[in-house]
């Protein structure tokens, strides 16, 4: 019985490779990373292992969940050893034709400049979720301890230079099972393109947006150089439906070199570890949408609970000048944020109104949301005037609700202004004020007077 509990265990192992010095004699290092880390980790092992062709590795298997995964724990022979076991992998996607296959629990025996080392590397949940623990073992002697150090910098290297990230478009999300190694982490957000001439806006808005974002960027490393901050803060406020997310969506795939992450309503919990993995991926776009949810006057009736709020504003605060992050906030409710964050430079520089469309944008949203509609010139300013002050999402809606009336009287293509006399008292004639809210008009704007209520 004992000899084949020496069999499967892994002290046996150890106290071999690094014989004649006791496992209880060696010199451990320990370094923690985080979950998003995995994949560069993994490669920086693979890379390490490459070039030691003599390096033997093993899975382990915990034969009791008291146990942690380490070298304390190997060193202790017995009934309640760690065994050899199936090495287990799990995939992370990121975003490219393969995933990553990511090691949960293993152990390599290698040498390298004549010093025996061994590293033990361990996935596992932890309070704040999944955390990766390596270990670097060496027999004691300076010499011994040099090549683990050296080992120890190129492995966090690896996994800090956040290669399989870089440059994408990324959420973090909550934990789907609580049961398994599948908490918190990244995903590679696919974002729709979205072209500049895609946004309707009024040419002085858009200018203004692509000069504090995009030109901003273009400059940000000779700013840097100057002695200047390189970290930046624009809010972009307005009504629903006006525009902000699609501007948004639009800095996303036009800020080239950046890694985007993106903030929305059900992630704002996770927000301290976004702006970490900011940090570590910088130069790097951060959108926080909706930021009302979170940023609410701390002495007003919105104000968040908990301090999710003080926590963004000392982020903010406390990033390097030379920190090169772009924080882009949304919001349709500006007149609630707490003024320490809408109103200070050097967390928000640059405040931007995304108003209603004006008639002359009316008419090219009518123009664009037709899609394959045939209409007249004629039929287009009459919308965009008769329509009054309303969203661009009201009028996406409306020429689909107009396309409908068409095809329901046996049109086929040909639009007209019937239809859209009558898709405008669908949509609102029921809704009263409330409707023409909801649906992104002003209240002010009488539109549904000038097409007659019936």
């Amino acid at each position: 019985m004992e000899c084949k509990q020496r069999k499967f265990a892994l002290n046996g192992l150890l106290a071999a490779h690094f014989a004649p010095a006791a496992p209880e004699e060696l010199v451990v290092a320990r370094q923690d990373f985080p979950h998003w880390a995995r994949p560069d980790l993994q490669r920086g092992l693979e890379a390490l292992f490459a070039v030691l062709p003599g390096h033997r590795f093993v899975g382990a298997r915990l034969r009791d969940h008291d146990l942690d995964f380490r070298f304390a724990d190997l060193a202790e022979a017995g009934r309640k050893a760690v065994a050899i076991g199936p090495a287990v992998y799990e995939d992370i996607d990121i975003g490219e034709a393969r995933p990553v296959r990511c090691l949960t629990r293993g152990l390599w025996f290698a040498e390298r400049d004549a010093v025996r080392f061994a590293v033990l590397l361990d996935a596992r949940e932890g309070y704040r979720g999944v955390r990766v623990r390596l270990e670097i073992a060496v027999a004691p002697g300076e010499a011994a301890v040099h090549v683990s150090d050296r080992i120890a910098s190129e492995l966090r290297a690896a996994a800090e230079s956040g290669a399989s990230w870089g440059g994408k478009a990324l959420v973090l999300d909550h934990a789907h099972d609580e049961f398994e190694i599948s908490a918190a982490g990244l995903r590679v957000e696919k974002v729709v393109p979205v072209r500049r001439e895609d946004i309707v806006l009024p040419d002085k808005t858009l200018a203004l947006i692509e000069r504090n974002t995009l030109g901003f960027a273009r400059q940000a490393e000779q700013l840097k150089r100057l002695g200047l901050s390189a970290r930046k803060g624009v809010l972009l406020y307005g009504p629903p439906g006006t525009g902000k997310t699609l501007v948004a969506r639009w800095l996303v795939g036009a800020l080239e070199g950046y890694t985007k992450l993106i903030v929305t309503a059900g992630n704002y919990g996770l927000l301290e570890d976004t702006l970490a993995i900011a940090r570590a991926l910088q130069p790097a776009l951060v959108v926080l949408e909706d930021i009302d949810l979170v940023g609410g006057h701390r002495d007003g009736p919105w104000a968040a609970a908990g301090g999710t709020l003080n926590m963004l504003l000392n982020e903010m605060d406390g990033l390097a000048p030379e920190a090169r992050i772009l924080f882009v906030l949304t919001t349709n409710r500006p007149e609630v944020l707490e003024p320490a964050l809408a109103a200070r430079p050097g967390r928000v520089d640059q405040a931007i109104e995304i108003d209603l469309p004006g008639e002359a944008e009316r008419r090219r949203l009518v123009e664009r949301y037709a899609g394959g509609l045939a209409i007249s010139e004629e039929l287009v300013a009459q919308t965009a005037k008769r329509t009054g002050r309303v969203s661009a999402a009201l009028i996406k809606e409306l020429m689909r609700r107009a396309a409908q009336v068409m095809l329901e009287r046996g049109g086929e293509r040909t639009l007209e202004l019937r239809d859209v006399e009558r898709a405008l008292r669908d949509m609102l004639g029921a809704g009263g004020k409330l409707g023409a809210r909801a649906l992104g008009a002003e209240a002010a704007a009488g539109f549904t007077a000038a097409f007659g209520d019936g």
